[in-house]
């Protein structure tokens, strides 16, 4: 890949939300474009061309599974079969959270009525250790993602497996992998084998990230027939869209726009790594398409870096205020945010140092 050249300044860059910087795949957008005529019918109520397709592609059933507004809602159809009735009088059904973790997963569980249990885990650390001392008589839920939003940190095989097996049968396991297309890791949980083996796991992926549809808000479930039917009792009839099926439905089959997605990431995340490294910053390695940062004073960074034309996440509402996260984008725009970052930290600096040393950086 060239080296960056330098980006258009008029524009804002955004590498706050974790979106697919090379947009959705062009299948995808000719797909809409022939599905706009039929707008006036209905879209499938139950997705079945998506899902036989999913199924084909994962070597699953139809009735493995379940098409969500996002994976979101499927989250939301889970804490409510799981939470939304007490254990007994004034008991309620608990459920568990490795924190750091995605801000959504306690908001569900809230909204179903269950009690949230957070388990503080060390950023390096794998959390399933301390979940299993966390599970009582009353835990019917455990959300864990991998990879994990914000740290980017997976789970192995062997632990997961270990760890699910231990579990009581009354927990669900959910495993959020809205980021799984982008792990290459060979020791990484093959959760579609967990499932093989019976266990109480429901798996959520998402079509927002790698495959750039986050505007149609569509994803899916896989898990057992039963489980299934039950999370179905939950979902509206129509609750994801014609558009939203028919993109979804073109991007599996555009392999070319997924090669070059994963390739985009991996190069960058790599970019961007040697050039915090070289900054002397702090950050996780992540298998997904962020990097969590260690910057002293977070707000500061996201302060500085949008005065600049870059957008960040902040993580205060994670409990990390020292810490941004940075999503990986065009490497033109991995290039702007490093020079951006030497203005923050090398104000001192002239303009021709830090573009000599970001371009050295990309090379």
């Amino acid at each position: 890949m060239a080296n960056p050249t330098a980006p258009q300044t008029a524009a804002m860059v955004d590498l706050s939300a974790n979106e697919n910087p090379l947009g959705p795949s062009p299948q995808a957008i000719a797909a809409i474009e022939q599905a706009l005529g039929g707008l006036h019918r209905y879209p499938e109520k139950d997705g079945d061309p998506l899902r036989d397709a999913l199924a084909l592609q994962l070597d699953l059933n139809r009735d493995q599974l379940l098409l969500g507004n996002g994976a979101t809602e499927l989250l939301e159809f889970a804490a409510r079969a799981c939470l939304s009735q007490p254990i007994d009088t004034n008991v309620q059904a608990e459920a568990l959270i490795a924190t750091p973790c995605f801000v959504p997963y306690h908001k569900v569980i809230d909204r179903a009525g269950g009690r949230l249990i957070k388990v503080p885990c060390p950023l390096s650390e794998d959390p399933l250790a301390a979940l299993l001392t966390a599970v009582t008589d009353r835990t019917r839920l455990i959300i864990l993602g991998t990879p994990n939003n914000p740290t980017g940190s997976i789970v192995t095989h062997q632990r997961l497996q270990r760890f699910i097996e231990a579990l009581p049968e009354q927990v669900l396991l959910v495993l959020d992998e809205a980021y799984i297309e982008y792990v290459d890791d060979a020791d990484a949980a093959d959760s579609l084998a967990l499932l093989d083996q019976g266990h109480n796991l429901l798996v959520l992926r998402s079509l927002s990230k790698a495959n750039g549809l986050a505007g149609l808000r569509i994803g899916y479930g896989i898990a057992a027939p039963a489980l299934i039917e039950r999370l179905n009792r939950q979902r509206q009839h129509y609750n994801t869209n014609s558009l939203a099926q028919a993109a979804a439905l073109a991007a599996l089959s555009d392999h070319g726009h997924r090669v070059l997605t994963l390739d985009n990431n991996r190069r960058g995340r790599d970019y961007l790594g040697r050039s915090l490294t070289e900054l002397g910053l702090k950050y996780l390695p992540s298998h997904a398409n962020f990097l969590l940062v260690e910057v002293g004073d977070g707000a500061h960074f996201v302060d500085g870096l949008m005065q600049q034309g870059i957008r960040v996440k902040p993580m205060a509402r994670y409990q990390l205020p020292h810490h941004i996260r940075i999503s990986v984008g065009l490497p033109q725009q991995n290039w702007a945010l490093v020079q951006a970052l030497h203005r923050l930290l090398n104000p001192q600096f002239g303009q021709s140092k830090v573009e000599t040393t970001a371009q050295r950086l990309s090379a």
